[in-house]
């Protein structure tokens, strides 16, 4: 392993973005069912995370960044790639797999050196080894907060008191054993939380719910939509039929439930305080970059709905910073996807990015380089009916929104946004005399990205 380590930082000085005199660390925190506005630091002064707010306070907060297809098991997938799901083959939750031939940023920098971890949720047909883990400590997909089952390294091991604050004292071990090795590391932290139990609930501690009063929290100005212009099937889709199980017609059985998430939230933020102390210490911080994302947005009422998948941005956007040695705070607003974080990661190690992969470096918006051109609009896909929805495809682009669901063999439903004077996307557009120009503009733009996947 010397000499492997030794080459790795011939290979490496002057190749990464610093130049650093050897390999940097990669902590990436995975948060998951957390809508891009559920941070205190996104502008939202109900809730309180002032453990990843610190990394807006060094680095780069990413306010128009977005999943590609917003589930768990696939958002983790694409992440994993830096590729879309319909390449990487992983379309579905639960037991979905990537493809064999598909290589992760984890083989890619365990190959150069880097000893490679995965922490807590776990939510992939395949193996942590097989993707390229060589330490693993997981639970796999949602159940209980306490208690919680974990395998470390295949060992059955149970996890006491809350899941996260496992999740990080496992990260705690792995980090301390590579400095021990005097060893470069990338590290992946899954949370648990704020996604609901097994139950359904968000059973957050009371120190925390006590923070919180249900009459001052936020409630969706679309809650009572009645869904005029989008698709007939989704007024009985799971996203609605669960929502009203959970009383969403009423004004306050949401804000409860806002109250709950936000309380989970913030009880999730507490966990990675110790985590987010020990990156910052002596031995670590000078060399130690943090990427931070959620797998998926969190629909609370938004259009009357639950959950995610559909391409509406309560679903799709997602909170995203990146802060490492020397970044300024600053806030950016390109259009930045959960596949960029992979490419980002192998720039990092001083790889160059593979021909086959979609997502890019976030580097040269971090550095500010003003030259950089960048994607004006991106691909949205749920190829596979997922918790009830449709197939269905979008372009997002920095003004407009167009969405193609496949509602039966051979028919289609198209909506068109217009995203700066309809932000919420209450009005379609795409039945309007006047837009057919911009939708059949759109409809090509569609095509011409799923097309690109295929190549």
């Amino acid at each position: 392993m010397k000499t492997l380590f030794g080459s790795l930082i011939v290979g490496w000085i002057g190749c990464g973005p610093m130049a650093l005199a050897q390999p940097p660390n990669v902590v990436i925190l995975f948060t998951d069912d957390q809508r891009w506005d559920a941070l205190h630091a996104s502008g939202n002064d109900k809730i309180a995370t002032p453990n990843l707010d610190s990394l807006a306070q060094r680095g780069t907060r990413f306010e128009n960044a977005f999943v590609t297809l917003s589930i768990c098991s696939p958002s983790r997938a694409a992440m994993l790639t830096a590729r879309y799901n319909s390449a990487n083959g992983c379309t579905t939750v639960g037991k979905g797999r990537i493809h064999e031939k598909e290589v992760t940023f984890a083989q890619r920098l365990r190959e150069r050196g880097y000893r490679t971890g995965v922490t807590g949720k776990w939510h992939l047909g395949n193996s942590p080894e097989g993707c390229g883990f060589e330490f693993a400590s997981v639970c796999q997909s949602n159940r209980e907060w306490y208690g919680r089952s974990f395998e470390r390294n295949g060992e059955k091991v149970i996890a006491e008191g809350f899941v996260d604050d496992f999740v990080v004292s496992e990260s705690l071990d792995f980090i301390n054993g590579s400095v021990k090795e005097q060893r470069p590391f990338v590290l992946w932290v899954c949370t648990q939380v704020p996604h609901m139990d097994h139950h359904h609930e968000w059973p957050a501690r009371p120190e925390y719910l006590d923070q919180y009063h249900a009459q001052s929290m936020p409630l969706s100005p679309t809650w009572q939509d009645d869904l005029t212009g989008k698709p007939a099937y989704l007024k009985t889709s799971r996203s609605r039929t669960q929502a009203l199980s959970y009383g969403y017609e009423e004004a306050e059985a949401i804000r409860e439930h806002t109250r709950r998430y936000y309380a989970s939230v913030e009880q999730m933020d507490a966990a990675l305080a110790p985590l987010l102390r020990r990156l910052e210490q002596p031995d670590l911080q000078p060399n130690t970059w943090i990427l931070y994302m959620a797998d998926n947005g969190w629909m609370m009422a938004d259009h009357g709905f639950t959950s995610k998948v559909l391409p509406y941005e309560e679903s799709i956007r997602v909170p995203m910073m990146i802060a490492g040695p020397e970044t300024q705070p600053k806030v950016d607003p390109h259009l930045v996807l959960g596949i960029d974080l992979s490419a980002t990661i192998l720039d990092l190690a001083g790889l160059a990015p593979p021909p086959e992969i979609h997502g890019r470096s976030l580097l040269p918006l971090v550095r500010g380089d003003e030259a950089v051109a960048w994607r004006t609009d991106f691909l949205y896909e749920a190829p596979q009916p997922q918790l009830g929805s449709k197939p269905l495809w979008a372009v997002r682009g920095e003004r407009w929104k167009y969405i193609e669901t496949r509602v039966s063999p051979g028919e289609s439903f198209e909506e068109l946004y217009d995203l700066r004077t309809d932000p919420q996307e209450m009005k379609n557009l795409a039945g309007e005399p006047a837009w057919q120009e911009e939708v059949r503009r759109q409809a090509a733009r569609l095509r011409e990205l799923r097309s690109s996947l295929a190549r």
